[in-house]
């Protein structure tokens, strides 16, 4: 059997079988006639063993990945295509996302399966961009699913965590295409959560970085503009996550000099600014040091509590954490697992180096985000299981039975989503 792994390295398995299909009918008799758990695998950018499957069959769409306009407001989008093709290829076809991430690297079914976003309280997740969605059920049967006649079916399958089928299409909302302006500045964390609500609402899209020890707050904000093109300065985030690391292993027991050392490190990090048409402002390099990650969502007005409480554990207990923490915010949304359902969200990103121990910072950092009714990341590190996951979503058993609907024999659930699921 060949390995499969995740992007990270964290999820590792071995499929006695790696199929790639171009074709709604093929897939189809893939899932008819291939007895075993099937699961579809995207470019592997979760962090959770989501696609692992021990023994099964491992499924790639890498040939659906077309992009059709729908009218001025809307495109059909294959599940398989990667974001920033895809983002490409709506511009120049005069259409765009509303909002993305800052890594473009997933698939748009994979996205989708885990609600996956980026930043800003007028935004939602890419689920929740959706007007209908196509799969091929467990019984290998195409569906179409739209919001308007199949309201409760769509709600509970648009953020679906890949088990109630395989997304083939899905029609997307798009907008106009736009420019955006943006600039980075460093502040201190204290002074930004002081003035949290006021700092995170003052443009399109705000995000910061807390980098473990520095006490400075890293703040990129994204604001629409027609004006001319400004180029985008050379990209030296991976520059800045090495000297990151060298101080944090220099300096991890002295905090004083290690606060010293970051902030001239920050100093020669902090000032950008360009202006970018949309898909290319939006995604930031990832492809040096990679990293495994956590990421919890949270009542808005909960988070900068949380966020200070989580600060101060990491840098008491765990002074080796150099990568920076990610902070956003996300609009509520009515879908039945979406982390965002019917709540205003601010994101709380832990990361910590790929082949360094993650356990025990995962289960520390955890128990603040469990205080809070956190809301895991469907594609990112965490501990929980059905038990401690229904509480948190409203709509769990609808959902749940929404997917025994359109999987009744359960041909995408592994032994990992069975736990997730309560399956």
């Amino acid at each position: 059997m060949k390995e499969w792994s995740n992007w990270s390295g964290s999820a590792v398995a071995r499929p006695a079988r790696q199929l790639a299909v171009a074709s709604e009918g093929e897939l189809s008799a893939v899932v008819k006639d291939t007895a075993g758990v099937i699961r579809m695998v995207g470019s592997g950018h979760s962090f959770t063993p989501i696609a692992a499957v021990e023994g099964g069959t491992l499924v790639s769409l890498d040939g659906f990945d077309h992009v059709e306009p729908e009218g001025s407001d809307q495109a059909r989008i294959g599940g398989g295509g990667k974001l920033g093709a895809i983002a490409t290829r709506l511009h120049e076809l005069g259409h765009a996302f509303s909002n993305m991430g800052d890594i473009n690297d997933q698939t748009l079914g994979g996205a989708l399966a885990t609600a996956t976003h980026g930043t800003g309280l007028k935004f939602g997740c890419y689920s929740a961009m959706l007007s209908e969605l196509t799969l091929i059920d467990g019984r290998g049967e195409k569906r179409v699913i739209d919001r308007a006649s199949q309201t409760d079916l769509f709600r509970a399958m648009s953020v679906g965590i890949g088990t109630g089928g395989i997304v083939t299409e899905a029609l997307v909302k798009t907008t106009q295409p736009y420019r955006l302006d943006r600039k980075r500045y460093a502040i201190s964390l204290n002074d930004f959560l002081d003035d949290f609500t006021t700092r995170m609402n003052a443009c399109r899209n705000v995000e910061f970085y807390y980098i473990t020890g520095s006490g400075q707050a890293l703040v990129m904000e994204s604001e629409a503009s027609d004006a001319a093109p400004v180029a985008r300065p050379e990209d030296r985030d991976q520059e800045g996550l090495a000297q990151l690391r060298l101080a944090g292993k220099l300096f991890a027991r002295l905090p004083a000099l290690r606060r010293f050392t970051l902030g001239l490190a920050i100093k020669s990090h902090t000032s950008e600014h360009f202006i970018e048409d949309w898909h290319r402002a939006f995604p930031t390099d990832r492809d040096g040091i990679r990293f495994n990650e956590t990421e919890y969502h949270l009542p808005l007005e909960m988070g900068p509590i949380a966020l200070r409480e989580i600060v101060e554990l990491v840098e008491k207990e765990f002074p080796q954490v150099y990568f920076p923490m990610e902070v956003r915010t996300v609009g509520a949304d009515d879908l039945s697992l979406s982390p965002f359902f019917q709540r205003d969200t601010m994101s709380i990103a832990v990361h910590h180096e790929a082949g360094k121990p993650f356990e025990d910072l995962l289960r520390a950092v955890e128990t603040v985000f469990h205080k809070y009714e956190g809301r895991p990341h469907w594609g990112k590190l965490h501990s929980l299981t059905a038990s401690g996951l229904r509480p948190l979503y409203p709509e769990w058993d609808m959902a749940i039975e929404a997917r025994r609907e359109l999987d009744p024999e359960s041909r995408f659930v592994t032994p990992y989503i069975a736990r997730l699921l309560g399956l």
